[in-house]
């Protein structure tokens, strides 16, 4: 093999140690890229969890704003009521008269 004269070795010496340098950052940047995607993973299913039971009846209407503040889906109420059997013969006929 050729002999290389003395620049031509600290170069090549300098070359490798950047290479090797820039070889661990892609790794660290790769390990962060990775555990970064597991949170987003994490997160978007726990967003859909719980969107599941905060807001279940959730209906897309166009121009309507929703609890974020811009447009989408809005949340429907529904009408809350109860239904029971009458406690008497008494209260029955009571319900009976009554008008609404």
């Amino acid at each position: 093999p050729p002999v290389r004269p003395r620049a031509e070795m600290g170069s090549l010496l300098e070359m490798q140690k950047l290479l090797k340098k820039k070889d661990e950052k892609i790794r660290e940047l790769q390990a962060q890229l990775e555990k970064k995607d597991a949170e987003i993973t994490e997160l978007k299913t726990k967003l859909d969890k719980y969107q599941s039971v905060f807001m279940p009846g959730m209906t897309a209407a166009p121009g309507v704003t929703g609890m974020s503040g811009t447009a989408g889906p809005a949340v429907r109420r529904r009408a809350q009521g109860i239904s029971a059997e009458p406690q008497s013969m008494k209260t029955l006929q009571d319900v009976a008269k009554q008008k609404f």
